[in-house]
């Protein structure tokens, strides 16, 4: 796994690259493979990898890192920070700074267009909450809160730990904004901004998590990893849009010139 994820991200922007660089204006993502017919497929697979919750869980003999009590402060403060509130709360910041983004690279209607950038995000959220559920159900480890010694509790819940479902939510976005941001032409920093709250989000989850004895190192680091390649690649099947700006085309438009005066005299 420490091998594929780096390899996955190369991978995803070489393809893009080219995209970026051919493209005029603001660096705005297009529809998947640049067809709506692209990302209507994108979001059935996406939606549908949420039917992964109705898998049976197993209860495998994989114990967790260490033995730690329940921390309830610590669980409602990850709760905030990740998981489907953080989520929300993150997919707000990053709408009103793509938002921002585009209106100053003079894209007409910038808000409208920065919800095809927070859809893409939707997408990672779903389908990196999809993959890791179904990971979870088939790993079947024990959480640390769960864990004595030889042996984990009694409920399926004690045995969902791998990897962190609150992290790899928080994290898909992360992903999805670091490849924008690798694509992105002019001012940078409003985009630059978004991924800062994201990977801050995702590391202040991880922690919290682990406080809180619901996971150990390896599931919140397991969430992250999957989180960050799953945005990364969907971000990437979306290629750049050639922007137009109002007025990229040359000086601002001003008043029409005066007809010339044309004027006769003799000389004698």
């Amino acid at each position: 796994m420490r091998t594929a994820a780096p390899l996955a991200c190369v991978c995803a922007l070489a393809w893009s690259a080219p995209a970026a660089a051919q493209a005029s204006g603001a660096a705005a993502p297009d529809w998947a493979f640049g067809a709506p017919g692209g990302e209507v497929a994108v979001v059935a697979v996406c939606t549908a990898s949420l039917a992964t919750y109705l898998l049976p869980q197993r209860r495998s003999a994989w114990g967790a890192a260490s033995s730690e009590e329940r921390n309830e402060p610590l669980g409602l403060a990850s709760d905030i920070t990740g998981a489907a509130v953080g989520t929300l709360l993150l997919l707000g910041s990053g709408y009103a700074l793509e938002g921002g983004y585009l209106a100053g690279a003079g894209v007409p209607r910038p808000f409208s267009r920065a919800l095809r950038t927070s859809l893409i995000e939707v997408e990672a959220a779903a389908l990196s909450t999809g993959l890791s559920s179904m990971i979870k159900r088939l790993s079947g480890r024990c959480r640390p809160r769960s864990w004595r010694t030889d042996r984990c509790g009694d409920t399926d819940l004690d045995f969902d730990a791998f990897p962190s479902g609150h992290t790899t939510p928080v994290a898909a976005i992360a992903g999805v904004r670091l490849n924008l941001a690798l694509r992105t032409t002019g001012d940078a920093a409003p985009r630059l901004g978004a991924l800062a709250l994201a990977e801050v989000a995702t590391v202040v989850t991880m922690a919290l998590r682990i406080g809180a004895g619901a996971h150990s190192w390896q599931d919140v680091g397991a969430g992250m990893i999957l989180g960050h390649v799953t945005g990364f690649a969907l971000a990437a099947i979306h290629p750049i849009a050639p922007s137009k700006a109002r007025f990229a085309a040359g000086p601002l438009p001003g008043p029409a010139p005066e007809p010339a005066a044309v004027t006769w005299s003799w000389t004698f």
